[in-house]
């Protein structure tokens, strides 16, 4: 996941609730002394008694909690678009100064982790990827054939989106294979995994017979 992700993400979540108001993502407001446009990650309108309230929401996608700078700056973005109240959601939370700042300034802070931000934008995610920790492996390479025996062959798959790890599970023989872009695996029922540029591509253990009798593996 990248920051233009999270901030999508955080729209995504504000958007989900309901009588949340009017939520605009990537707003550009001028600033009430220069004029001058300011980039808002998600705005937030809300009308209450005759009263027009604006919240400015600002996703902070850092590896590290953030601190008194981040939060500084947010209350300095909301106060120059003439917000009524700053929001601040990070990906891994704050430090004690942060929060305390937060507090005495009526700032709003709120952790969206990236697995939950994932959920909110990646379809067919499946889980978050054990190699990279950074991003998520997405289901879209399972499928189901008929084998020559008649019988039913199907198989779970997916991509990490990060690393690009593809992970299979075999239904046949419970095997799950961790493939490394580039390279191969093989589960208990010696079926091939391959881990190519397009994605998985599955050999089965019949046709590689066949192709060890031609002399092709």
């Amino acid at each position: 996941m990248n920051w233009q992700e999270y901030q999508e993400a955080v729209a995504v979540f504000y958007e989900q609730t309901d009588g949340f108001g009017n939520v605009r993502r990537n707003v550009m407001i001028p600033d009430k002394i220069t004029g001058h446009a300011r980039q808002i990650d998600v705005l937030i309108e809300l009308e209450a008694k005759g009263h027009s309230v604006k919240l400015v929401v600002d996703a902070k996608f850092h590896s590290s909690p953030i601190d008194v700078k981040e939060v500084e700056s947010v209350l300095a973005l909301a106060e120059a678009v003439g917000a009524s109240k700053a929001v601040i959601v990070a990906a891994n939370g704050w430090t004690a100064p942060a929060a305390i700042k937060a507090s005495h300034t009526g700032c709003d802070m709120r952790i969206l982790p990236l697995e939950e931000a994932l959920d909110l934008i990646v379809t067919d995610k499946w889980e978050m990827c054990p190699c990279c920790l950074r991003d998520c492996i997405v289901l879209d390479q399972d499928g189901a054939l008929i084998t020559e025996d008649g019988l039913l062959f199907w198989w779970l798959a997916g991509q990490c989106r990060e690393c690009k790890h593809s992970f299979a599970w075999c239904q046949e023989c419970g095997s799950y294979l961790e493939i490394p872009q580039g390279q191969s695996a093989e589960c208990n029922c010696r079926h091939l995994w391959m881990n190519s540029q397009n994605g998985i591509n599955l050999t089965l253990c019949e046709e590689r017979g066949y192709l060890r009798a031609e002399g092709r593996e």
